[in-house]
């Protein structure tokens, strides 16, 4: 064997090896050490004081708490830095092969209202700032905290309706980080949902939500897509140049999570996995689906996908077809504005184009998550058939026009009942993995706050804290949607198949008698 052959395949062990853990971390000066590898939450208040007292660390980044726990757990990174609150009510919801150290960081993080700068309420800042001044003084706000966070209670209080509607609050909101926004079966709950439904009824606002991921949530707010953030939201000097903030609500103790169990976590939690494996993956399949309806998340999540997938196939075929019709007489002008557009969208990774789109081209208008990612997926399909489309035409002798035109048939006519029938099969095999390709990039559309398949996984995924059924009835559901499509991708190619028309169907239209 070639000596390159053997070095790639020492690479490829390597690399398929799982990473060392090292010691467990046992105070929290130890995150001072060299190489030290820290997970915080994306864009968290963690970032820069984590940099400030351990400078050697190095930080990993994250967008959802149950990955990070795992993470820790599989020694994945040695510490994670985030809400000592949120990390304890994990511990007490059943996370395993973690525990939070005694100590905590010095600094703490700061928790307020993010406020769009574009927002269409007039002076939204200062009417956030008296309510929240109201509801202080009453005892409000102390009471909410003590509820939610303290004693981990999950039923929402009943909040009067707004008497004089006239307003519409947009929140934009998470949905995975309890007790601030998280789900209870199919409803919204949460210290941040309640003081949502609080201010709209202050305000004689009509109140809707749109859920985010953190990584995208402050550009929603900076382009007027929410008109504020109500998100467990940590005020940070960079936030503060794009957004201003209410008042505040709350400071947080930053806690520190590391792998291993103590020994009282380790007997307290012996009783929620004692029992066979059987045992365990049926407690943990009620967990994931049974309890408080959670199924309904998952069923949702596939309704939506179903309709931004068919949808762009829809539009995508028409649109490519559409330009294909207008530039295959070879149309100068048509052509090149048509090679400069598939250039621009077929060079854009998808998650990019569709956050450009959201953000950018239709950031001033009040348009939905899914909406614009059926116009992007529309985008990326209608060109992958336009160059389909020209592959398979390209792949019929040009000689059968002339045999067409000499049997009277016009130009268009011949491409038509001709050349399209002949073309088709031999894109039909690409046009299906098109199709495939489209289901699974799906996924990424709660970049967007559209709450698709994938995102309510993670929404349960935040509940449980627990990766194993909700990761593997999303996978399940795609190969499920991937094989329906491909059934009726194949059923489609017999229909098209041109060796399965009769003579008639050809000659239909044209006189062959003498």
């Amino acid at each position: 064997m070639k000596k390159w052959m053997l070095t790639l395949i020492a690479a490829i062990c390597l690399l398929a090896l799982p990473a060392f853990a090292g010691e467990a971390i046992s105070s929290v000066e130890e995150l001072s050490r060299p190489g030290i590898r820290v997970g915080i939450s994306q864009g968290s208040a963690a970032e820069g004081i984590v940099q400030k007292q351990y400078p050697q660390a190095e930080l990993v980044y994250f967008l959802d708490n149950s990955t990070a726990y795992l993470a820790v757990a599989q020694g994945k990174i040695d510490a994670y830095v985030f809400d000592v609150k949120q990390m304890r009510l994990a511990l007490e919801s059943g996370v395993s092969g973690v525990h939070l150290l005694e100590e905590t960081l010095d600094e703490t993080v700061r928790i307020a209202v993010g406020i769009s700068p574009v927002s269409k309420i007039p002076d939204l800042q200062q009417k956030l700032n008296r309510f929240i001044g109201e509801i202080r003084a009453d005892g409000t706000l102390d009471d909410m905290f003590q509820r939610w966070v303290m004693e981990g209670r999950e039923t929402m209080p009943e909040i009067p309706a707004p008497e004089a509607l006239g307003l519409r609050l947009t929140v934009g909101t998470t949905g995975i980080v309890p007790p601030y926004s998280y789900y209870v079966g199919t409803e919204r709950a949460g210290l941040d949902i309640e003081l949502a439904y609080r201010f709209a009824a202050w305000l004689g606002a009509d109140l809707e939500f749109r859920t985010y991921d953190y990584g995208s949530i402050i550009a929603a707010a900076a382009g007027g897509d929410v008109d504020c953030i109500m998100a467990n939201l940590n005020v940070t000097p960079e936030r503060a140049e794009t957004l201003p903030f209410s008042d505040l609500l709350y400071e947080e103790k930053l806690g520190v999570m590391v792998r291993g169990e103590v020994p009282e976590t380790a007997e307290a939690a012996e009783p929620a996995w004692k029992g066979s494996i059987l045992e365990q993956l049926s407690a943990s399949f009620e967990k994931t689906f049974l309890r408080e309806e959670r199924w309904r998340l998952f069923l949702e999540g596939v309704k939506t996908t179903l309709l931004i997938t068919l949808l762009s196939i829809l539009f995508g075929t028409a649109a490519g077809f559409g330009v294909y019709m207008l530039c295959r007489n070879g149309n100068l002008l048509a052509n090149r504005i048509t090679r400069i557009c598939i250039w621009l969208v077929q060079g854009t990774p998808m998650v990019v184009l569709l956050m450009i789109l959201y953000y950018v081209v239709f950031g001033s208008l009040r348009i939905s998550g899914a909406a614009v990612a059926v116009i992007g997926f529309t985008l990326t399909f209608g060109s992958a058939v336009f160059s389909l489309l020209k592959m398979g035409v390209g792949a019929v002798d040009p000689g059968q026009y002339e045999a067409a035109c000499a049997l009277g048939h016009s130009r268009l006519h011949a491409f038509f009942r001709i050349v399209l029938p002949q073309a088709i099969p031999h894109v039909m095999p690409a046009y299906q993995g098109e199709i495939t390709g489209l289901i699974k990039a799906t996924a990424i559309v709660g970049y967007i706050a559209v709450q698709d398949l994938t995102k309510m996984g993670d929404i349960v995924r935040s509940r449980t804290y627990e990766a194993f059924f909700p990761l593997i009835a999303i996978t399940l559901i795609y190969f499920a949607l991937e094989g329906l499509f491909s059934f009726a991708g194949r059923r489609i190619r017999l229909r098209v198949d041109p060796r399965r028309r009769k003579p008639e169907q050809i000659l239909k239209g044209i006189r062959t008698g003498g």
